[in-house]
């Protein structure tokens, strides 16, 4: 019994945990762009924001959130294709000059990744965790309907990217709304596959996210893009 309740208060931790990262990326987001912070805010959030997961990861020896740090940036590396896709081929994506790049992306795109997949991720395991997974899945991809956008909005504001040549919300093309909600609908299969097994299966998995990012858009692209 004791052990149980010592379960339940260490995962009350990690649910507050991340929650508040989730709130603190989208608040200095929201910052960045009132403010026009330029790149650099987004450097130092996307690398921020991982290592403060990372080093509660460590410091609680949480190993859920480790093996999602893995899955994260497994998932962001690969998504580097999908970049790259959306700069060369659909001339639609532009990315702010003068700022260190990694292929097509800015340095710090794979880092920023990973924590909204972590983020967003972590939020549909937790309804599956107390839903079908159907519903989970239909949940999520709804927040990544929602929240994933905002990011996009605000990027233009604060000189992080911007599009062109496609129709749009706000700053946010019709195209990368529908690709986001297909990006975070698988999440809550992988993060539950992720908790239940071992650390053999957060790079595959992650891999697989990554390219399944790149395919979303693609699909996206030629429904509403």
């Amino acid at each position: 019994m004791l052990h149980h309740r010592l379960i339940i208060r260490f995962r009350d931790k990690e649910v507050k945990f991340v929650l508040f990262t989730l709130f603190l990326t989208v608040t200095v987001a929201a910052l960045s762009a009132a403010f026009e912070l330029t790149w650099r805010s987004a450097f130092v959030l996307a690398f921020g924001m991982y290592f403060l997961l990372g080093w509660f990861a460590f410091k609680q020896n949480d190993i859920f959130l480790k093996k999602l740090l893995v899955f994260g940036i497994a998932a962001g590396i690969t998504e580097l294709l999908a970049d790259c896709w959306l700069v060369q081929s659909t001339g639609t994506l532009i990315y702010a000059n003068n700022e260190p790049m990694v292929a097509c992306s800015p340095l710090y795109m794979p880092f920023a990744w990973a924590v909204l997949l972590i983020q967003i991720g972590y939020l549909g395991w937790l309804i599956s965790r107390k839903e079908k997974m159907w519903v989970s899945i239909v949940l999520t991809t709804f927040l990544g309907f929602a929240v994933i956008p905002l990011f996009e909005h605000w990027a233009k504001g604060a000189g992080w990217w911007y599009y062109v040549n496609t129709k749009m919300v706000l700053n946010t093309p019709y195209y990368i709304i529908l690709a986001e909600g297909l990006i975070c609908s698988v999440l809550p299969f992988f993060f539950k596959n992720i908790h239940k097994k071992d650390y053999k299966w957060q790079l595959p998995l992650g891999i697989i996210e990554g390219l399944w990012i790149w395919a979303a858009y693609f699909i996206a692209f030629k429904l509403v893009g």
